[in-house]
């Protein structure tokens, strides 16, 4: 790892999810696997169902507001809102106005590699069926569960 890595405007690398264009500005392998550091930019769509992951994530809102949900309860964020939430925690976001746009931060490399998978899915043209079998395959691989999964 060198000592410094300048990421120019516009040159992260761009990933299309499908709720949402993310740019990672810094990787895990810019910061020995510590951390990584995204740009969420979210149109206002349908939320991510609820999920969990098992590393720690904070967002923090630069434009739009958000409101993220937590184990059933509602936080909305405005631009300048920091978030963090525990590793484990059941949540997923809904983006209030046109669009949003926020910075992630996680620990670890899963995020990206979850988000890095979703976007090589999105060019292989699957029936609904099996598309949504590869992304259950995908989010299993990252320890992503959703709340489906864990209800009695």
């Amino acid at each position: 790892m060198s000592t410094i890595d300048l990421q120019r405007a516009s040159t992260g690398r761009q990933l299309s999810v499908p709720d949402a264009v993310v740019t990672v500005l810094s990787s895990g392998e810019q910061t020995g696997d510590a951390y990584e550091l995204m740009l969420v930019e979210a149109p206002c769509s349908s939320p991510p169902p609820l999920h969990s992951e098992p590393w720690p994530k904070t967002y923090h809102l630069l434009r739009g507001r958000i409101l993220v949900l937590l184990d059933g309860e509602g936080c909305e964020l405005a631009a300048g809102d920091t978030l963090t939430i525990a590793a484990g925690t059941m949540n997923s976001f809904s983006v209030l106005t046109d669009d949003a746009a926020f910075l992630l931060v996680c620990s670890g490399t899963g995020m990206s590699g979850f988000f890095t998978d979703l976007d090589a899915l999105g060019e292989e043209h699957l029936p609904e069926d099996a598309l949504m079998s590869r992304f259950g395959q995908i989010a299993t691989r990252y320890g992503i569960r959703f709340a489906e999964e864990v209800s009695p």
